[in-house]
């Protein structure tokens, strides 16, 4: 994808594009779905997955096939529908589209219609994507990983226990930092398993197939440092949520035990920062544990600023090596930063009464130009009847994400719906990412929290524009003495959080 007005290509376009494996159109009648399921099956193993998960993902598709025939047509055999296979990265991907009539909310409001039940049993996908796409119908993603080496069932353990109780390297040693190369996706495992063990929560970094993956295609573009030795001593990496992004996430950031002390994470996000505005990508944010503040404080302190706190955001099974040896098996909280790197667009945004305060005043923290609209808190006239609304499902992290891709006048009642739903099949936490472009983005927000959504982060430029993700937690208890801050602009932002959410769960 080459910018408007310019030739240069941005750091997300990369070699994105899904490498088509199959598309068959088959009509939606249930005779034919054993073949269906067959097909998929055969393609399944040949790329790679095991007859167990073939069989795993098979039951889901099988779910998702019915669904539509009886939910979507309403048992009209003679539609059609398109199944199609291709391969993402180190990952197959089965997606089912079909014309039928939208999920009938009703349906499941009256708890008549289960949608989420296979598909959030533990292992038998990854990650499931529902995109209601209005005219163009409905499409379902199912998304599974394919087998990698895991780095971890070869390394040795004595290289852990030798990194954590090392001396601190000397504060003169020369260290390089540089772009990392997709080859050295294996040394970048060692280098986790060097820190971290066995615990290091990105399960996916230990697996070096799985991270030259994302390396070639684009999605993952990777900074390290090296000591003289050619050692790999720390890492931060760039992913895109989606080609051409305007923003990037800086994540996985790890530097050796040795080398703490030594500002190598500092220089690492100053270069993936420089690169990023030099790729016309306008800003990084970034998720920071809460368990202890200095990564935080590391974002900090290259200019970055504190747009969200997402409370209970993970599970809580990460050990922290030379920062803290207690265990934590509450969920963890993270910090939600965000680093301008490129001018960003004076444009209106519009948000509910309650955070327009708020979100002005973390514009003007980060330096990016907004105006915030003052609407009512009502609907505006002029929606379409229905909207477009995503639903993506994170088994792994016991997530969901309601992403509103465009506001309709069944919006409200669609994430009412799905969140009970989710809510029933024991999903820990939910959030709701909320166009703030499109005017009506306040009313929908005042909508949520009166179904109990409270604020989560803003996140300039996340989506078409600005995003306002709210939060929802499903009997998750927070413990505000777990999460710390490395400000005392973090601490009121989390303070106020806080209050918001006892002001919706009151």
């Amino acid at each position: 994808m080459l910018a408007p007005d310019s030739g240069r290509r941005r750091m997300s376009d990369g070699n994105q594009a899904e490498h088509l494996i199959a598309r068959v159109t088959v009509l939606a009648d249930p005779r034919f779905l054993p073949a269906l399921t067959d097909l998929v099956a055969d393609i399944a193993t040949t790329v790679g997955l095991d007859e167990d998960g073939a069989r795993k993902l098979d039951a889901v598709l099988d779910e998702v096939f019915r669904n539509v025939v009886e939910q979507g047509y309403k048992g009209d055999a003679g539609q059609s529908l398109d199944v199609i296979v291709s391969r993402r990265a180190h990952a197959l991907v089965v997606a089912v589209e079909d014309k039928g009539l939208p999920f009938d909310y009703r349906q499941l409001q009256a708890g008549r219609d289960s949608r989420f039940s296979a598909v959030l049993s533990a292992g038998y996908v990854d990650q499931v994507n529902f995109l209601n796409r209005g005219p163009n119908g409905n499409r379902v993603e199912l998304i599974r990983e394919l087998p990698a080496a895991d780095f971890r069932d070869r390394a040795d353990p004595a290289e852990h226990r030798a990194t954590v109780a090392a001396a601190e390297a000397h504060p003169e040693e020369a260290i390089a930092t540089r772009p990392m190369r997709p080859e050295e996706a294996a040394d970048l495992a060692r280098l986790i398993y060097r820190c971290y063990g066995y615990t290091y929560p990105g399960e996916f970094i230990y697996y070096p197939e799985k991270v030259e993956a994302k390396q070639r295609a684009g999605m993952m573009k990777s900074y390290v440092a090296c000591n003289q030795r050619g050692e790999l001593v720390g890492h931060l990496a760039l992913t895109f949520p989606r080609p051409g992004a305007r923003v990037a996430e800086a994540g996985q950031v790890v530097v050796d035990p040795r080398y703490r002390g030594h500002g190598l994470f500092q220089r690492m996000k100053r270069q993936a920062r420089d690169e990023a505005a030099a790729n016309q990508v306008v800003g990084i944010y970034s998720e920071a544990v809460t368990v202890h503040p200095y990564s935080q404080k590391g974002s900090l302190d290259v200019g970055a600023h504190e747009v969200g706190f997402l409370l209970g955001y993970t599970s809580g099974t990460i050990s922290f090596r030379n920062i803290s040896e207690s265990e934590r098996p509450r969920r963890q909280s993270i910090a939600f930063l965000y680093l301008k790197a490129g001018d960003h667009a004076p444009v209106t945004v519009h948000l509910p009464a309650p955070y327009r305060g708020l979100a002005q005043t973390l514009y003007e923290a980060a330096g990016i130009p907004r105006r915030v609209a003052s609407d009512q808190d009502t609907e505006p006239a002029g929606l379409p009847p229905a909207g477009h609304l995503t639903v993506s499902l994170r088994p792994d992290h016991n997530q969901a994400i309601l992403t509103v891709d465009a506001l309709g006048r069944d919006t409200l009642d669609s994430v009412r719906s799905h969140l009970r739903e989710l809510r029933l099949q024991r999903v820990d936490c939910i959030y709701a990412d909320l166009p703030l472009l499109q005017e009506g983005a306040g009313a929908l927000g005042a909508g949520l929290r009166k179904l109990g959504f409270f604020f989560g982060a803003l996140i300039p430029e996340f989506g078409p524009g600005d995003v306002l993700r709210l939060q929802y937690l499903n009997n998750v208890d927070i413990v505000p003495a777990d999460i710390h801050t490395a400000s005392e602009a973090g601490r009121k932002l989390l303070a106020t959080i806080l209050d918001d959410q006892a002001a919706v769960t009151t």
